[in-house]
């Protein structure tokens, strides 16, 4: 009697769609000179070419789609031809490479030389003295968390996430604290924040707030 062989059925990918270079900008917020670069800056080593792998770029698109438009991923995939459960996957593996070399774009000035630039800066852009840069809360829109989640219920009714951020006079931001639920307010994010513990240390430095903050003088 002859062996029963088993085969596996042929995979078939969809089509990847190119993307007009017109469309860019619309649809990833980046021109495409900027989405090369940034799939080469953070996926330069991902080169595999198995079966249907996508390429560091096509990765990246995908990656942005899903932020420019936090809609239903299936539509992302139709429209970029690939499968939902790949821009699921593509979303957590970029989210994981960029944020590993966070800490190389997003800083706060912690040394006299930093703080002294930061002046500077603010001053020649802005024309106010004494300032090193900005800072304000926004809320980032979660589902409700199953434990604990009217602690993020914020003042509005909905569940969210109150992230602090501070920019500099380029309006590039300098840190991001996003570890407080909504319902807490502004003061109480700042007067835990380890940049207002820098603040303190510099008696020329100051950052503008809104009246969420209102007037502290950190320096004694």
């Amino acid at each position: 009697m002859a062996d029963m062989v088993v085969l596996r059925k042929t995979k078939r990918y969809k089509e990847r769609r190119e993307t007009n270079i017109d469309d860019y900008k619309t649809l990833y917020r980046f021109s495409a000179e900027n989405v090369t670069w940034l799939a080469d800056y953070f996926l330069n080593d991902c080169t595999e070419t198995r079966g249907g792998a996508l390429s560091p770029k096509m990765k990246m698109k995908i990656f942005l789609r899903c932020l420019a438009n936090s809609g239903f991923q299936s539509g992302i995939a139709e429209e970029l031809g690939v499968h939902q459960s790949t821009v699921s996957k593509v979303v957590t593996f970029v989210t994981t490479r960029v944020t590993a070399k966070v800490s190389s774009w997003i800083k706060f000035p912690h040394t006299e030389q930093d703080i002294l630039q930061a002046l500077e800066d603010w001053q020649i852009v802005n024309h106010f003295p004494g300032v090193i840069g900005v800072i304000d809360c926004t809320h980032i829109r979660i589902e409700k968390p199953g434990r604990h989640g009217d602690e993020y219920i914020n003042r509005k009714g909905w569940a969210s996430i109150n992230v602090q951020a501070t920019c500099n006079a380029q309006e590039m931001f300098t840190s991001v604290d996003a570890s407080w639920p909504g319902s807490v307010h502004d003061t109480r994010v700042w007067k835990n924040s380890t940049i207002r513990e820098v603040v303190q240390k510099f008696p020329n430095a100051s950052l503008l707030g809104d009246q969420g903050y209102g007037l502290e003088l950190l320096h004694y």
